[in-house]
């Protein structure tokens, strides 16, 4: 199942990146990864308006987390949760013990 997920998430990385290549470089700009924000706001935007609004209304929280959190890209951002998820999957040893 991790390995699934491992994988599952790299893929969509690769294709989140391959889109973002294509939306950029065919518009003329240098390539720019979609942020967590710009994805949110695309699929619901009415609740992310609602949302930052009222992480804005708190004052402390919007600025250093709100802000960073939807400010992260996507692609990388996968990648990264897909090379962590791979790096702490059961080693050898527990492979080892299951032979015998």
């Amino acid at each position: 199942m991790r390995a699934f997920l491992t994988i599952l998430l790299a893929v969509l990385a690769f294709m989140l990146a391959a889109f973002d290549w294509q939306a950029t470089i065919g518009a003329g700009y240098a390539y720019r990864s979609a942020s967590l924000g710009e994805l949110v706001a695309g699929r619901w935007p009415e609740a992310t308006a609602a949302m930052v609004a009222a992480l804005r209304g708190g004052g402390w929280l919007w600025d250093p987390v709100g802000a960073f959190l939807l400010s992260l890209p996507v692609a990388p951002l996968l990648a990264a949760v897909a090379l962590g998820l791979w790096v702490t999957r059961p080693g050898e040893r527990r492979r080892a013990k299951a032979r015998w």
